[in-house]
């Protein structure tokens, strides 16, 4: 069952049993409603269909069948079809519970030991502020042994001939086969994966990671009259970029606060990660503001 928010100015519909996704989330005109997010449909139940999903207890893929943590090594399953390395974690598969909804805020929570070390309640905040969509999403982890934790959301936008980027980055990580990172490059001025100034989406398709963020972007639709600013924080220094290419009706533009396979790094808290003792918590909150 999907739930509304609607203040008046903005729509926003989640489906809590879904991955607590966001199915769709528009402006309102006098002359209809205008797609913020790519729109779901109520009875999809792939998140990866549907308009935006919280990404705990990490982002993206974790390689080598797991990582090993204070001396313990974790295995971790491959957890979607086609897709060989574990991803995004658990809470985009996971049915979230209804704390609390009102009119224009919705509470849900996730209790979830289903990946070791990782045995941890989650909070996600939707709520709709005058032209702004408020997301804020908890994690507290309950295990005794600590572990590391990131966050993030995952959206997926229209994608446009008109449309245009704009986030300014110190770097990229390039990747290999497996979508892993490989080598980090410094971007140039001229660069055509140099958002700094708004640009359009890359032709071909791109899948990769952007450091040194500084938790600001704006997405614009010129021909839709229609932009979002977007900031996240408070640890809001990464982003990664998805589209299989300009053919696509989508693009995504997913604001994360650790490095892809951070994990296996040699220092992964310098990547990003949290490290959480028992009853400990981290949170990430993004700020999605709508402008016509």
């Amino acid at each position: 069952m999907t739930l509304t928010l609607d203040n008046g100015r903005l729509r926003l519909v989640v489906n809590p049993a879904v991955g607590g996704a966001v199915v769709r989330f528009d402006a309102l005109t006098e002359q209809g409603p205008v797609a913020l997010l790519r729109p779901g449909h109520d009875a999809d139940e792939d998140p990866n269909r549907l308009a935006l999903y919280p990404l705990v207890p990490w982002s993206n893929r974790i390689a080598a069948g797991g990582f090993a943590w204070r001396g313990r090594h974790h295995a971790l399953a491959a957890n979607r079809p086609g897709e060989p390395l574990p991803i995004h974690g658990d809470g985009w598969q996971r049915a979230w519970r209804v704390e609390a909804h009102e009119k224009h805020e919705l509470r849900l929570s996730l209790r979830s030991s289903e990946q070791p070390p990782f045995d941890y309640r989650a909070g996600l905040r939707y709520r709709l502020e005058g032209e702004s969509l408020v997301v804020v999403l908890s994690v507290t982890h309950l295990g005794k042994t600590p572990a590391p934790y990131g966050l993030g959301l995952h959206p997926w936008f229209p994608r446009s001939a008109d449309v245009r980027l704009e986030a300014a980055a110190e770097g990229v990580w390039e990747v290999d086969d497996a979508q892993l990172p490989r080598a980090w490059r410094r971007l140039a001025a001229n660069d055509a994966w140099n958002f700094s100034r708004a640009a359009a989406l890359p032709g071909d398709a791109i899948d990769n990671l952007f450091t040194g963020w500084n938790g600001r972007a704006w997405l614009r639709w010129p021909a839709r009259g229609v932009a979002l600013e977007m900031t996240a924080g408070p640890r809001a220094s990464r982003y990664l970029v998805y589209s299989p290419g300009a053919e696509a009706d989508f693009f995504c533009f997913e604001p994360i606060d650790h490095d892809v396979d951070a994990h296996h790094f040699a220092d992964p808290l310098t990547h990003g990660l949290v490290e959480l003792g028992q009853g400990e918590r981290h949170a990430y909150r993004c700020r999605f503001r709508c402008v016509r």
